[in-house]
């Protein structure tokens, strides 16, 4: 159970490196403009699924709903139910045994609907060409949705 609970801080820091992912970007963006890039876009030329999602995250920050990426909402619904359930799971003293097979089992079926909502939001993936539909496009090197 230790191992667990060092499990459930390490995620509770990963979550709030995400939260703060926008303003260390900005950041990171000033001091390092030639090294803060997508590693994919600049090794392929196209956009990454996750293509504008730090840029929305900064929006839904700022309480904009416009985003970039179809994806984004359902990202941020997935951050939130995990932030809130790791301070549950931090709060709690006593656990089951079970818990983390419980844990294990909700985070697949949580990335898997994830998953989902790229192939529902019409993403595909690389090695079939462009990796946005035709509908999505690509212009001065921000990404708009077109609905």
């Amino acid at each position: 159970m230790k191992r667990y609970r060092i499990l459930n801080w390490t995620v509770f820091g990963l979550l709030c490196y995400i939260a703060a992912l926008p303003v260390i970007a900005r950041g990171m963006r000033f001091l390092f403009p030639a090294v803060w890039k997508c590693s994919y876009r600049s090794m392929t030329g196209n956009p990454c699924p996750f293509c504008g999602t730090t840029r929305d995250l900064a929006k839904l920050w700022r309480g904009e709903f416009d985003f970039l990426n179809p994806v984004t909402p359902y990202l941020a619904a997935f951050l939130l139910a995990e932030f809130a359930w790791r301070i549950v799971l931090l709060l709690c003293r006593k656990s089951s045994q079970h818990l983390p097979w419980w844990d294990l089992a909700i985070h697949i079926a949580l990335l898997s609907l994830l998953l989902g909502s790229y192939l529902v939001c019409g993403i595909d993936f690389p090695g079939n060409g462009d990796i946005f539909p035709p509908e999505h496009h690509v212009k001065t090197g921000v990404i708009s949705y077109e609905r």
